[in-house]
């Protein structure tokens, strides 16, 4: 079961049944979500900036953006994470393995029509849920990775 909720331009998806109810998305955007209210997600009270940012800070998946969907590809020496919208590619973030235990990001490429939706940052936090989940480092060659690493610090 799914529930879907709208501003118009993005819609949040909730799947009740991969909530881990970590809280996250209420104290990251309170206006949005509000668990004694009905319905809980108002999600017109946001951007759909802050929408993409904040669901895909969700580390169950419980909550995401429908029109959004994430792809990895890994060669073993090389990869990436690609963001397409609505199907069509919007951005990556490109990777390269230095040993088993650390990946140097060198690269965030995002396409110039889908400037300023936060899809660089939605990109960042899978590569965080990918590396905190097998315990790799990151080193970060990449500017906008090195200044939103250093700004979470």
């Amino acid at each position: 079961m799914t529930k879907e909720y709208s501003n118009g331009e993005v819609t949040v998806v909730w799947t009740p049944d991969k909530c881990i109810h970590s809280g996250i998305c209420v104290k990251t955007l309170p206006k949005v979500y509000n668990t004694s209210e009905r319905p809980w997600v108002k999600p017109e009270n946001a951007t759909s900036e802050e929408l993409v940012v904040q669901c895909a800070m969700c580390p169950s998946g419980a909550l995401s953006i429908k029109t959004i969907r994430y792809q990895q590809e890994d060669n073993g020496k090389k990869g990436r994470f690609i963001l397409y919208f609505n199907d069509e590619f919007a951005g990556e973030i490109t990777y390269t393995w230095a040993g088993e235990e650390t990946i140097i990001i060198d690269h965030t490429g995002v396409e110039e029509k889908f400037g300023g939706k936060g899809f660089g940052k939605a990109l960042l936090q899978q590569v965080l849920l990918f590396t905190r989940g097998k315990d790799l480092k990151i080193i970060p060659l990449c500017p906008f990775v090195k200044r939103q690493l250093e700004k979470n610090n």
